[in-house]
This record gives structure tokens, C-alpha cells and sequence, in this order.
């Protein structure tokens, strides 16, 4: 069964992540920096896990009882910071900034990396415990909303203003994807319809202008020729 699983939850990664690497079409990133990021972005899917293992029976709890203060710090100022936390300081200890993010769309494309990665080992360990359609499910939309908050992030790499020094911007991108990814998980933790739907749509309208916003930075690309 464990190939199936695979299809379903790291075959769907991969293949979100070729449709999102060509949008980058100037100048293309170093493919194997593209591989190093989203294998990192897998790998920490483990440390996240654990220290949300740690927090499980609180937020059973307050998913429970509907208690808006608690979901709201599980969602934003644990899952979110967490997961977030640990895509951004991947892509501090993996990407030469200076050499490789020199273009304004370079932030987006390695902020949706980092997201697929972590996404794609998600999902295969929900599949693997909750089952397939579950996995299906998540290939498109659980994949789409990581790759959501961690590009939107990404944006204020490099390009989304002015600031004085790369670890501005870094904190910057990193709040931009706290905040998405904890406002998706705040409408979910809440446990209705409405709001589950709320998050679909959220997902949709960052992905939206996620891709607008792709489109008009490699516009304005310096290697626009």
C-alpha cells in the first residue's frame, strides 16, 4: 500500500512544484538549490511534528470546546508559528541569498518550494494514518495552502519594499506566512462548515494573486529581454 501513498501525497508535490518552477522563466533557479529546499522542507516536517506532539491534547481541547482565545493561539502561535518558523529559517540555512535570490520573483518561487516539501511529507503521513481519500484531498488543496503561505512569505524576500537588511526581510516574509497559515488553521480548528469552506476560499484568493503577483514580477524582471 505504501506506493499508492506515495502517489497520492509526494507525486502531487513534485508535480505542483514543476508547474510552479516554469512560471519562473527569465532566469530559471539553480535546479538542484529547487531540490535542496524542497527536500528540506520534507525534512522538517519531523521536528514540527514533534513539537506539535507535545501540544496535541491542548489543542484537542480547544478544538473541543470552541474556546476562540485558545484556538486562536494554537492556530496562529503554534501550528503556524511552528511550521512557518522552520520553512523560513530552511530557506535562511539552505539559499544563498545574494547569489541566488536576485530576482524579484526568486523569493516567491523558493517560499512555494519550502511549502510543497513540507506539504508532501504531511500528507503522506495523514494518508498513511487516515487513509486515501484523505490523501487525495490534501494533494490539492492542503499542498495549495502551504504553498499559499510560504510563497506569499517568500514575496517580501525579495521584492514587497524596501528594507535595511536581509533579516528584516526574512522576519517580514516570515509574519506575512505566520499570519496566512495561522488565519487558514483558525477557520479550520473551528469546526463547521462555514468556516472550513472560509478556508478554501482563503486559499483560493491567496493563490489568485499569488499568481498575479508571479506574473507581474517577471514582468519587471532585470532579465527581461
Amino acid at each position: 500500500m505504501l506506493v499508492p501513498h506515495l502517489l497520492v501525497s509526494i507525486l502531487p508535490g513534485v508535480l505542483w512544484l514543476v508547474f510552479f518552477y516554469r512560471k519562473d522563466r527569465h532566469e530559471p533557479e539553480p535546479k538542484r538549490v529547487i531540490a535542496r529546499v524542497f527536500l528540506g522542507g520534507m525534512f522538517m516536517v519531523v521536528p514540527a511534528g514533534a513539537l506539535e506532539f507535545l501540544g496535541k491534547d491542548g489543542l484537542t481541547i480547544a478544538r473541543g470546546s470552541g474556546d476562540l482565545g485558545l484556538i486562536f493561539l494554537y492556530a496562529f502561535l503554534y501550528i503556524g508559528l511552528i511550521e512557518e518558523g522552520l520553512k523560513f529559517l530552511l530557506l535562511a540555512l539552505t539559499v544563498n541569498y545574494r547569489k541566488d535570490m536576485n530576482e524579484p520573483v526568486d523569493g516567491i518561487v523558493y517560499g512555494i518550494t519550502v511549502g510543497l516539501g513540507f506539504a508532501a511529507l504531511e500528507n503522506l503521513l495523514y494518508t498513511r494514518t487516515m487513509g486515501f481519500e484523505v490523501g487525495i484531498w490534501r494533494a490539492v488543496v492542503t499542498c495549495l495552502a502551504h504553498a499559499t503561505f510560504s510563497g506569499w512569505g517568500g514575496y517580501f524576500l525579495t521584492a514587497g519594499g524596501a528594507y535595511r537588511s536581509v533579516r528584516q526581510r526574512f522576519f517580514r516574509g516570515f509574519g506575512v506566512a505566520l499570519f496566512w497559515h495561522g488565519l487558514y488553521d483558525f477557520f479550520i480548528f473551528l469546526n463547521t462548515p462555514f468556516w472550513s469552506a472560509g478556508a478554501l476560499v482563503l486559499t483560493g484568493i491567496l493563490l489568485y494573486f499569488l499568481f498575479r503577483k508571479m506574473h507581474e514580477l517577471e514582468a519587471a524582471s532585470p532579465f527581461n529581454n
